[in-house]
């Protein structure tokens, strides 16, 4: 679970401090007209859109986990998200790649709104705030590793830079799923527990 969580963190987070520079480049492309003022407020427009994307995430993923099970939720969020960092690496398009951006966003925050519930159902109460707390440790290790790897593709290959970071986020995603997809069930669930 800790590997589930911190492989669909490090996918969001690798991309949340270039969603805008990204932006402004694919618009470049397609406006050179623009100024820069312009293209600076469509970056932020996007950080603005994805950040609203993030909190419904939570809502959201939530909601829907308690329809399908916890894990199916998992398994939906990180199998959905490499097939979407697939085509960020294909996009050209800026308003496509927004979209796909507010996606990634919302399965970040669907990974918080999700695995209290996950936790909870698969430990019970007892023991739940030690083994989520344990669980959390996983958003501060992601937030170190993800932009740090992103900063050195830049630092080294900068021209490949977009492309490789989508493919390390969609590498990290797919060690997510194998590790959902090999989850199972602790006893207390197959005793009669609620669970995922």
């Amino acid at each position: 679970m800790w590997m589930m969580f911190f492989c669909n963190i490090t996918a969001g987070i690798s991309i949340i401090g270039f969603q805008s520079p990204m932006m402004q480049e694919l618009l470049r492309r397609v406006r050179p007209e623009l100024s820069s003022a312009a293209l600076s407020g469509a970056g932020a427009a996007l950080i603005a859109a994805s950040s609203l994307f993030n909190g419904l995430g939570r809502f959201f993923w939530g909601a829907l986990s308690d329809r399908i099970g916890r894990t199916a939720a998992f398994r939906f969020m990180l199998g959905s998200q490499i097939a979407v960092f697939a085509a960020l690496m294909l996009s050209g398009n800026p308003w496509i790649f927004a979209a796909l951006i507010c996606y990634v966003l919302l399965c970040y925050g669907g990974g918080f709104g999700t695995m209290p519930s996950f936790v909870l159902d698969s430990f019970g109460a007892a023991i739940m705030p030690s083994v989520y707390g344990g669980i959390l440790t996983a958003w501060s290790a992601a937030g170190v590793i993800g932009p740090q790897i992103v900063a050195l593709i830049q630092d080294h290959y900068p021209r490949q830079a977009s492309t490789l970071s989508f493919l390390v986020g969609a590498g990290f995603l797919s060690l997510g799923l194998v590790m959902a997809l090999l989850l199972r069930k602790p006893a207390a669930q197959k005793a009669g527990v609620r669970g995922a």
